[in-house]
């Protein structure tokens, strides 16, 4: 029995990827970020994103702040679903002059994660 009281103290090697789209269907170019903490494999992260975002928006492209809202959410429990041993699912998206960011596990409980993450993304912009 270890004598560590939480995973992310007891476990510091999973590895955190984040993976910037701007072709997904449906949402025209506009950046999203996914970032996940597991050690799934995540050979087909791309195929999962591009199928939930095809069949998210094959009823109409989204038009409001709540519809990027409702797709964050959806696709981070998606991902959360799909990848079992996930630590930390993040989607993080700007549509026009917004920012929305769904974000579960580790992200939501924990400080050093959640600026890891968004040190990452800021630092993607440039590349």
């Amino acid at each position: 029995m270890s004598d560590r009281s939480t995973s992310i103290i007891g476990k510091e090697y999973s590895p955190l990827t984040i993976r910037k789209y701007t072709n997904l269907e449906g949402l025209g170019g506009i950046p999203v970020f996914v970032a996940l903490i597991t050690d799934d494999n995540i050979a087909n992260l791309d195929a999962e994103v591009h199928s939930f975002a095809e069949k998210y928006f094959a009823q109409g492209k989204p038009s409001t702040l709540q519809d990027f809202r409702s797709f964050a959410g959806a696709l981070t429990e998606h991902l959360a679903r799909v990848y079992k041993r996930a630590e930390g699912v993040a989607v993080v998206l700007f549509p026009d002059k917004a920012g929305v960011s769904s974000l579960m596990g580790d992200f939501m409980n924990h400080l050093h994660c959640r600026m890891e993450l968004y040190f990452m993304i800021n630092t993607m912009w440039h590349l």
